[in-house]
């Protein structure tokens, strides 16, 4: 390998693992993931490092956000607050719905000077840019009864993650199936899961799997509770004089009892 060829790739690699260290990510929390039919869902979504601690994000830092329910069906969500959604109508259907948000790409720069919310257009002494793209999801039952099949979950996000069986039914020490895509594509990587309680430091998983080929992977209910799934993906920025890394994240919130 050319010398120079060699010192971009030792400078990407480090760019990335950089980029790795510092990630935070978003996922969507459910007042609750199991509600009686009449009642309404409550939806928010938190960012932070380690679940379920975080802050949260305000509805206007999303690019879209959606209920569907086990018929396929797109039911409304209204703003209760700058963080808090609800369903705009009571749910009546019996089954397994699916909440889908996608946040608004965004870049972020680390400069000496601090951390600004931009490319590094126009910026000096930038020590890492990361462009943000990130899908989220959840999965609420209603009516005390799961359902053989959990809604469409392909959303066209930028990576997602696809249940492949609905976790409702599921019971500790089952295997959970999941598909993940990016960019619409089947994604061979990483995908990690843990529950809420197991830890509250940054970044650590209670379980990781692999996807194979076909972007399919499993990964084991170690017990019941309320379990997050994350599969994210770091590659070069088109244009580094833009940004550096151009970074991808999915997150699946869901109960098993």
């Amino acid at each position: 390998m050319h010398k120079l060829t060699a010192a971009v790739s030792l400078t990407l690699a480090g760019l990335l693992a950089a980029a790795e260290a510092q990630a935070h990510f978003n996922w969507i929390n459910l007042g609750s993931y199991s509600i009686k039919t009449g009642q309404a869902a409550t939806v928010n979504v938190a960012s932070g490092h380690a679940y379920p601690l975080g802050g949260f994000l305000k509805a206007e830092d999303l690019e879209s956000i959606s209920l569907t329910d086990p018929a396929g069906q797109k039911a409304g969500l209204i703003a209760e607050n700058q963080i808090e959604l609800k369903s705009a109508e009571v749910l009546n259907s019996v089954g397994t719905y699916l909440v889908a948000a996608k946040r608004k790409v965004g870049f972020y720069s680390k400069t000496a000077e601090g951390g600004k919310r931009q490319s590094k257009e126009g910026l000096s002494n930038v020590i890492l840019c990361s462009e943000s793209n990130t899908g989220m999801k959840a999965l609420l039952t209603v009516g005390g009864e799961p359902g053989p099949t959990v809604p469409p979950a392909e959303f066209g996000h930028p990576m997602e993650i696809i249940p492949l069986a609905n976790p409702g039914a599921l019971k500790a020490g089952d295997y959970f199936p999941v598909k993940v895509l990016l960019n619409g594509k089947p994604y061979k990587g990483r995908i990690f899961a843990t529950h809420m309680g197991f830890s509250t430091d940054d970044d650590v998983f209670a379980y990781a799997a692999s996807t194979n080929d076909e972007g399919e992977g499993r990964i084991r209910i170690l017990q019941p509770g309320v379990w997050l799934l994350k599969a994210e993906h770091k590659e070069p920025y088109p244009d580094l004089k833009v940004c550096d890394v151009k970074s991808y994240t999915a997150t699946l919130t869901m109960e098993v009892k």
